[in-house]
């Protein structure tokens, strides 16, 4: 038998889904298993009651906390659920194992730090072209200056491949992609988070796993990565990105597209 369950908890009155805790293991009557709001996880702990004549909704019991239940109306053993744990179609804002979950603003904040650190790395392989295109504006001025003095018109001012070259601007955006792939993929490899991250006290963890605390896989690391970086390639896949950068605001489990892709969510480690 799978060591996930078929199947959904029992739902309570006037709901469309059960809501996400810990309930009865289908697998193991004596341990519960935690129901995400969605589906069943791999996470289990010793059974905290035993099986009643009602439907068994989600502990009010953590690791070190107990919490009040909340009766149902109907007076009989009602639907609770831990606090800070979001119901079906809600944000949980912590992990199964009790971890908080980052919130979308120190995402962003992470994300506009990491953003000026590649902008400054990518800036060093990309002086040569800078250096052309300094030179290029330096004539325009030049002559413009020249056409003024002499009372005439000033000469067309160039734009798109007249200041840089079709090549150049390729070459430019490569190497912002390249910067931008091992800096990323060499953080999250080895620190699980970038220093953007580090700086908003973050953590990257495998979904649903707070308190691991051993690497990423590289697998969900280039996943993440590719998904986040390669859409840099062009401007209209930029899209993309910022629809990744959106997605947690709606996702259940505050997940963006990369995280969804690598399996990971961001935790708050301070």
């Amino acid at each position: 038998m799978s060591d996930i369950p078929v199947g959904s908890p029992p739902v309570p009155p006037g709901r469309h889904a059960a809501p996400s805790g810990w309930y009865p293991d289908p697998v193991d009557p004596s341990q519960e298993r935690y129901w995400d709001g969605w589906q069943w996880s791999r996470n289990t702990r010793q059974g905290q009651r035993s099986p009643g004549p009602f439907p068994q909704y989600p502990s009010t019991q953590h690791a070190s906390t107990q919490h009040t239940l909340t009766q149902h109306p109907s007076a009989q053993p009602g639907p609770y659920r831990p606090p800070g744990v979001g119901v079906a179609g809600t944000q949980a804002v912590q992990t199964a194992d009790g971890v908080p979950l980052a919130g979308w603003w120190w995402r962003v904040l992470a994300v506009v730090v990491d953003s000026f650190i590649v902008s400054a790395l990518a800036s060093i392989p990309s002086i040569p072209i800078y250096q052309k295109l300094f030179v290029t504006m330096a004539r325009i001025f030049r002559e413009s200056f020249r056409a003024a003095e002499a009372g005439q018109p000033p000469p067309p001012v160039p734009f798109g491949t007249d200041l840089i070259s079709t090549g150049d601007q390729l070459l430019l955006t490569m190497i912002t992609v390249v910067v931008g792939f091992c800096y990323y993929a060499l953080f999250w490899r080895f620190k699980s988070a970038t220093p953007g991250k580090l700086v908003c006290g973050l953590r990257i963890v495998p979904v649903d796993q707070g308190r691991r605390g051993d690497r990423l896989a590289w697998s969900a690391v280039l996943a993440r990565t590719a998904v986040w970086v390669l859409p840099g390639i062009s401007g209209v896949l930029l899209l993309v990105q910022l629809l990744d950068v959106l997605f947690p605001l709606w996702q259940p489990k505050r997940q963006a597209l990369h995280d969804l892709a690598a399996k990971t969510q961001v935790v708050k480690i301070r």
